[in-house]
């Protein structure tokens, strides 16, 4: 049985950590977690919903501290678990697990994220894998042959062309569960269709050296966990290759967007939920802590409320899985390595193209795309972050909902914003945030802001500037034509 006491200091440290945190939201009479306080957008307030994945990881984390009732606590929420998963065959959500305990079964009508959510059956099906046959071996005959029948439940679900190898965090997961279910139930066409996704997934990646879903701070995080499985606890002699490699090259891709200093990965963002790894949990952080330590990992404090808390309960799967850095990405991680551009060829087909600018106290990212990507809520195409004099993180986003294409250089971002293709023109929307800010620090053609002064560059004019939380939030109209907007940094406080 693996447990916690047997792993390396930091990994250990990880563990039992995220664990101890986790307490605090189990439900005895559900046996399964609460929502943390601040994980979810639509219900931002602790102990509305149940969590279903996210209490599969408990359970794994539970099994490796062995301590007083855990195992039987365990065994409850395996159980718990399992029990939210739907039985529909010929439906599209047939396979999969509620959204939250609390959630009705889909109406006939169900739409997908919102009624149900098809990816559990990776997120759980996976874990449920890995806590049989690599946490727990002796867990009781009964619950092992209900957890080998619901995670065959989930494979069977699971329409064959919905994850396709560019859907890389879910694509990653669905290969390792076909393989080693397969493996486990002696189906060999599992096994082979396993095998065939992770290639496709693999000549996918080697076209640029990285993922479509790209500099990702979560789904990084999920990639990271998949790579694990496929290098370390596969059965498949290709898998275990292709793990290592691709987890090796996304280290060293990653570690050249990451500003130690600032304590965030450099945007763009193809999907994040947030803009600074110090007030939300960004999944990668995990693995970061897992082989480097807490101390040069960007992940908020845990005294008091954050966002997207739910990620912090993958902590235990991954302090099982360790993370394996390669040197020189390491160094990168645990400290500053100087000025430098950055520029990353993203995809190919379309072509997209990532920019970065880092220096001591200052970051800017962008993504230009062809035909560009509609900056959806996860999309983050622009983006700058500096040191505040008060030692905190400020950062700009921008928030356009038709396609943008942006590009970096020293000191400078230049975006271009397009009208919908089908929608038509779109509002372009600048969010700000910094200690102390205030809409007078929005001038007409210069930002004063607390430790960065700016030259702002386009000839639209912005429809208002307005104080909304803790955000300066800057406005500009639709428009028929492109709207071209250039920002360069004339003063940092580093700089």
């Amino acid at each position: 049985m693996a447990r916690f006491s047997a792993l390396d200091p930091s990994a250990r440290d990880l563990g039992e950590t995220t664990l101890a945190w986790a307490d605090q939201w189990f439900d005895p009479d559900v046996s399964l977690l609460w929502n943390p306080e601040g994980a979810f957008e639509e219900s931002p307030e602790g102990r509305q919903w149940h969590l279903v994945p996210q209490s599969a990881w408990y359970a794994l984390g539970l099994l490796m501290r062995g301590e007083g009732d855990d195992h039987e606590r365990a065994i409850r929420i395996i159980d718990a678990v399992i029990a939210t998963q739907y039985d529909a065959p010929g439906a599209v959500w047939d396979g999969t697990f509620a959204r939250f305990l609390e959630w009705p079964d889909p109406p006939p009508d169900a739409r997908i994220w919102v009624d149900y959510d098809p990816n559990w059956r990776q997120f759980v099906g996976t874990t449920f894998l890995l806590v049989i046959g690599h946490v727990d071996t002796e867990l009781p005959v009964d619950l092992v042959e209900r957890i080998d029948r619901s995670v065959d439940r989930a494979v069977a679900g699971e329409d064959p062309e919905r994850v396709g190898p560019s859907y890389s965090n879910i694509a990653l997961m669905k290969a390792w569960l076909e393989v080693e279910h397969g493996t486990r139930s002696s189906r060999d066409d599992l096994v082979a269709s396993g095998e065939t996704l992770a290639a496709a997934i693999v000549e996918r990646f080697d076209r640029n050296g990285t993922f479509e879903e790209y500099n990702s701070p979560t789904y990084y995080g999920v990639d990271l966990y998949a790579l694990r499985l496929w290098g370390t606890r596969s059965s498949s002699a290709s898998l275990r290759e292709w793990g290592a490699r691709l987890e090796s090259a996304l280290w060293d891709d990653l570690a050249a967007f990451h500003h130690a200093g600032l304590g965030n990965l450099c945007g763009p963002w193809t999907r994040s939920y947030g803009m600074d790894m110090g007030r939300y949990v960004g999944a990668v952080g995990l693995w970061m802590w897992a082989a480097l330590g807490r101390e040069y990992t960007p992940l908020p404090s845990f005294e008091e409320p954050f966002e997207h808390g739910h990620d912090l309960l993958l902590g235990p799967a991954a302090a099982l899985l360790g993370a394996r850095i390669p040197d020189a990405a390491a160094d990168r991680l645990v400290a500053f390595s100087g000025e430098r551009l950055v520029e990353r060829v993203v995809s190919s087909d379309p072509h997209r193209v990532a920019t970065a600018w880092l220096e001591p106290g200052l970051m800017l990212g962008a993504e230009s795309s062809d035909p560009g990507w509609s900056a959806w809520g996860q999309y983050h195409p622009a983006t700058v972050h500096w040191r505040c004099p008060d030692g905190s993180i400020g950062w700009i986003r921008l928030r356009h909902r038709a396609p943008v294409s942006a590009t970096v250089t020293e000191r400078a971002l230049a975006v271009v914003c397009r009208p919908h293709p089908r929608h038509g023109p779109q509002p372009t929307t600048i969010e700000i945030h910094a200690p102390g800010v205030s809409p007078g620090a929005i001038g007409e053609a210069m930002w004063t802001l607390p430790g960065l002064v700016a030259e702002v560059h386009t000839a639209a004019r912005p429809s208002d500037v307005t104080e909304e939380g803790d955000l300066i939030v800057v406005r500009y109209d639709p428009a028929d034509t492109d709207v071209t907007w250039r920002l360069e940094v004339v003063e940092s406080a580093l700089g």
